[in-house]
């Protein structure tokens, strides 16, 4: 008893040894250990910074003790994943998995798991890299990794199997695939007929570097056809010739149907001139016959020829591609040739005549042959529906503009599952790290059920993380849900500038909604940023118009200086075009050249619909209609009056 009480004391005033060392790190004293308190949320974040930068200085004992001090901050696995992926070499794939493991929430997990493959790849630890990476993944380095590594460790089949799989690209393999290729060819396995396989592939690339070098790797026999294939590259005008004096195999099949459509891009008439020799030489069955003509028709739809236009039409009459049909319709409605709109639109299939677009157009062909009875009857059958040609046939019809929406669940429940995700999400946002808060939320959405998505859509709309809550709802397809598809970001901005502009708030905030979907840190591809999405050069014009002083493309992130320059040249597109909307989104969309083109070629002839249906690019068309539905929409959130065109933009001539 002696022994163990003597035991138990010792225990007790250690414990109270570390408890007064523990008090007194924190500058509290012994006597005031028990009422200390929890680190606040601006001493973590102070904390990981101090942790972020010992990792940059390599100070391990630094960042260890700030570490401790910050298990409860919902960013400390961020510094997790810093300071396990510093050196990899040093993990163990036990290790590895266990943290990938703890960590498969976050989106950080797949790159550590790309990273750890590479590694082992690179140390040529062949089958510690299978047991880690068991299938094959993702992504063409990986894959010849892989099966490089079923190669060097007796899988012969396989990696053979996937060096044909990786070879037969059109264009140029990486260099991580080498070894794997080249263990491919030394052991026979890659012949003639593998080579010639993916020169048809790059044939159709356009690349003539890379099919000389394959050329180069055909046998002596090998090489005649391949000479071919090069020759028709430079010269596909050969191309009836070739198909009439080949035999007919599936691999000269192929290489007639590449470079006639070669032929076609580059004189579509001598390709009409020389169909009919090239798909008799090959012996084309009736399906692929067509098809190939619908190519070369394709490229007719802007033509003056009355021999092309008789060629082309015949060869659409016997189509079904509907959305080659529908383009010829558009063309025929820029010509204001109202005959030859009925006559295409009857050879649509049944069930895109009766989609919504086409029942639309259908009745708008009936008024225009007297059947107004008719017409009313099949408008009517089109409204209530959130969609531009049920609004469109309201407007026909002269009655209100009518749609079911759903509310959202605003009280915040269900969440706990994400919880840990979420206030990751949160405190991204409160530290201005958008782009991983964006991560997080797109790698949370991932296989959720539209119960699930619509939950944290509800979440993201209550917390005000107006792009987030239009992300859910588009993972959970909620297209009811308008106050969280369409929320009322950015108010006050658009407010102000509304009445500086003279500009509707409803009309800026549809069209930056359509732009960025209120990502205000949303980045096109050719360079477009912010709200508004404004090009740089566009922006530092219109700066310069308004009299502002133009401080750089980085500044058009900030949703104050987006929105000033965005409506400023909203509003300049506006005067251009008499305060017409559908040309003025068409301009902000495609550029004001292209719109005076598409003037030119309606020339007053058409309403409002026709030109909107007829606009040639898809995506402009298409921005067109979201954008007007979006001001609809943005009208009945607002409670002001709704309608989808002006009377002024219903009553001109297009």
């Amino acid at each position: 008893m002696t022994d163990s009480k003597s035991k138990w004391s010792f225990l007790v005033s250690l414990t109270v040894i570390k408890k007064a060392l523990y008090a007194a790190w924190l500058g509290l004293g012994v006597g005031m250990a028990p009422l200390l308190q929890a680190a606040t949320i601006d001493e973590q974040r102070g904390w990981y910074e101090q942790a972020q930068q010992a990792l940059d200085d390599n100070e391990p004992e630094k960042f260890s003790q700030l570490r401790d001090k910050l298990n409860d901050y919902p960013l400390t696995p961020y510094l997790d994943y810093r300071d396990f992926s510093r050196n990899l070499a040093n993990q163990s794939i036990e290790d590895v998995q266990a943290f990938l493991k703890r960590y498969q929430s976050l989106p950080f997990s797949p790159t550590l798991r790309y990273r750890y493959a590479t590694y082992l790849a690179s140390s040529k630890q062949w089958q510690t890299l299978l047991t880690f990476q068991p299938k094959p993944p993702r992504g063409e380095t990986q894959q010849c990794n892989y099966y490089y590594a079923q190669l060097q460790t007796g899988n012969k089949k396989t990696a053979w199997q996937g060096a044909e799989k990786i070879w037969l690209k059109g264009s140029s393999i990486a260099d991580a695939c080498d070894p794997l290729l080249k263990a491919w060819q030394k052991a026979g396995k890659r012949h003639d007929s593998q080579i010639l396989d993916r020169m048809l592939l790059v044939y159709q690339q356009g690349n003539k570097r890379l099919l000389a070098y394959l050329n180069k790797q055909l046998s002596t026999s090998g090489r005649v056809t391949g000479n071919k294939v090069l020759q028709l590259l430079d010269k596909p005008a050969k191309v009836a010739d070739f198909s009439k004096a080949s035999k007919v195999t599936p691999f000269n099949q192929k290489l007639t149907e590449s470079a006639y459509k070669r032929l076609a891009r580059k004189d579509v008439k001598e390709a009409v001139a020389q169909y009919q020799r090239t798909v008799d030489g090959q012996h084309y069955p009736k399906a692929k016959r067509q098809q190939i003509a619908e190519y070369v028709a394709s490229r007719l739809m802007v033509t003056d020829s009355d021999e092309l236009i008789a060629w082309r039409d015949k060869v659409l009459a016997k189509s079904s591609n509907t959305r080659l049909l529908e383009r010829r319709i558009r063309s025929a409605m820029r010509d204001a040739d109202w005959q030859q709109v009925e006559r295409w639109v009857k050879v649509l299939p049944a069930k895109d005549q009766e989609t919504l677009r086409w029942s639309f157009w259908r009745a708008y062909l009936l008024a225009r042959n007297g059947k107004q009875a008719e017409a009313d009857k099949l408008y009517s059958s089109i409204l209530g529906q959130r969609d531009f040609y049920s609004v469109a046939a309201a407007s026909m019809l002269n009655k209100p503009v009518e749609y079911k929406i759903q509310r959202a669940p605003f009280v915040i429940a269900h969440t706990d599952a994400y919880r840990d995700t979420l206030e990751r999400v949160k405190e991204l946002v409160a530290v201005d790290k958008l782009l991983a808060a964006r991560n997080e939320w797109a790698y949370l959405l991932r296989g959720k059920t539209p119960d699930q998505a619509l939950k944290l859509a509800a979440y993201a709309g209550a917390n005000r993380w107006h792009h987030l809550a239009v992300q859910a709802t588009i993972a959970g397809k909620l297209w009811g849900y308008h106050e969280l598809r369409f929320p009322l970001a950015h108010k006050w901005w658009f407010d102000f500038f509304s009445k500086k502009r003279g500009v509707p708030t409803t009309t800026m905030m549809a069209l930056a909604r359509q732009e960025s979907a209120w990502n205000t840190e949303a980045q096109s591809p050719v360079g477009a940023r912010g709200l508004m999405q404004l090009m740089p050069a566009t922006a530092k014009e219109t700066a310069k118009k308004l009299g502002r002083n133009y401080q750089g493309k980085d500044t058009l992130f900030d949703p104050g200086v987006n929105i000033r320059l965005g409506s400023g040249y909203l509003q300049m597109m506006l005067e251009r075009f008499d305060n017409n909307r559908v040309y003025s989104f068409a301009a902000y969309n495609a550029g004001p050249s292209r719109v005076d083109r598409w003037q030119k070629q309606t020339d007053g002839r058409v309403d409002v619909f026709t030109f909107i249906e007829a606009i040639p690019f898809n995506e402009t068309r298409g921005y067109v209609q979201n954008v007007l539905m979006y001001d609809v929409y943005y009208n009945r959130r607002m409670g002001t009056e709704i309608h989808l065109l002006t009377p002024a933009e219903l009553q001109a001539k297009y």
